[in-house]
């Protein structure tokens, strides 16, 4: 039993979509995304005499802890009793990946607490039934940066990292979120897959193909322009597969208004975070400029309808500091 006081901080992530789901496909799913530095999830463990969990999302903290506390039981690890607190984090179901950072964190929590080796997020993703579609925020949450997923072969599969790419720092990411909305999540997500048509022949190469060939490049050449237009190009399509489930290419209501004003501002690379409401863009522009550019946007969208900010690129995952 480890007598540390343990803090967690782990990036966001933006997905940027999907690349294929259907009976025609060998591997399911396989997805594009990014890791960000903001918002993030910080906790702090400590053991206690008696277990608590305090802050932000507590009634969903306290759920992973006592799945993460029983499965490691059964490997007759026993986790001691601790105080969770969850002092920074932003609200579920938004297109941020909070329940998988979340997750990962409190099973290595749990691990470090019971004086063992934190193993990859790999593990803690089977442990805590994480990765069933998209495995961009477990490997973000070992290494961050750019990464494709390779999908899953089978329903136990926890999605193979193929690719990882450094993501240029100096690019400014503008995450906007409508206030009012929320993405699909629970079971209403499970429906929306189950009822999703398959994707059409060529549909999966044609995205990997703009992957592959036009947006991955464009981020080892550090060409914002390209993979802005790649991105955006990445986004129509797979949000043309989803517009079933969410009612239109994206999900919130004022997405192509948010779209528009981006773009007036200069902006590149616009799209929907997992099934938002979360929208972003790039920017390579002086932090100042950026800056003058959001207050003009919240201006526009209404303080009150929309939180903006700015944010960059994480190349790392998370942090895991014991005292």
């Amino acid at each position: 039993m480890s007598s540390e006081r343990l803090t967690i901080r782990t990036p966001a992530r933006l997905h940027f979509g999907l690349l294929g789901w259907g009976p025609g496909l060998a591997r399911q799913f396989g997805g594009l995304g990014l890791m960000i530095e903001e918002p993030a999830i910080e906790i702090l463990a400590e053991c206690s005499s008696k277990t608590r969990i305090t802050g932000l999302l507590a009634e969903r903290a306290a759920r992973i802890q006592e799945i993460v506390r029983a499965r490691l039981a059964d490997q007759n690890i026993k986790v001691p009793c601790f105080h969770l607190q969850i002092s920074k984090a932003p609200p579920e179901h938004v297109g941020l990946g909070v329940g998988t950072q979340l997750s990962l964190s409190i099973a290595a929590a749990a691990y470090h607490l019971a004086g063992q080796s934190v193993p990859p997020a790999s593990h803690l993703a089977r442990l805590t039934g994480r990765g069933m579609r998209s495995g961009i925020g477990l490997h973000g949450f070992d290494h961050g940066g750019l990464i494709v997923d390779g999908g899953r072969k089978g329903s136990d599969d926890v999605p193979a990292m193929i690719i990882r790419l450094e993501f240029p720092l100096e690019w400014s990411i503008v995450v906007i979120r409508p206030l009012k909305e929320r993405g699909l999540h629970g079971q209403q997500e499970i429906e929306a897959f189950r009822d999703l048509p398959a994707v059409p022949p060529g549909f999966t190469e044609k995205l990997c193909r703009t992957i592959l060939l036009d947006l991955l490049p464009s981020v080892a050449a550090a060409n914002l322009l390209d993979f802005g237009m790649a991105l955006e190009e990445l986004q129509r399509e797979v949000g043309g597969a989803f517009a079933p489930a969410q009612g239109g290419i994206f999900q919130p209501r004022q997405a192509h208004e948010i779209f528009e004003e981006c773009r007036k501002a200069g902006l590149v690379g616009c799209g929907q975070s997992s099934w938002g409401p979360t929208i972003y863009a790039f920017s390579e522009q002086p932090r100042s400029e950026v800056e003058r550019l959001v207050r003009k946007l919240e201006e526009r969208l209404g303080i009150g309808n929309s939180s903006i900010m700015i944010t960059r690129a994480t190349n790392r995952g998370a942090e895991i500091l014991a005292k």
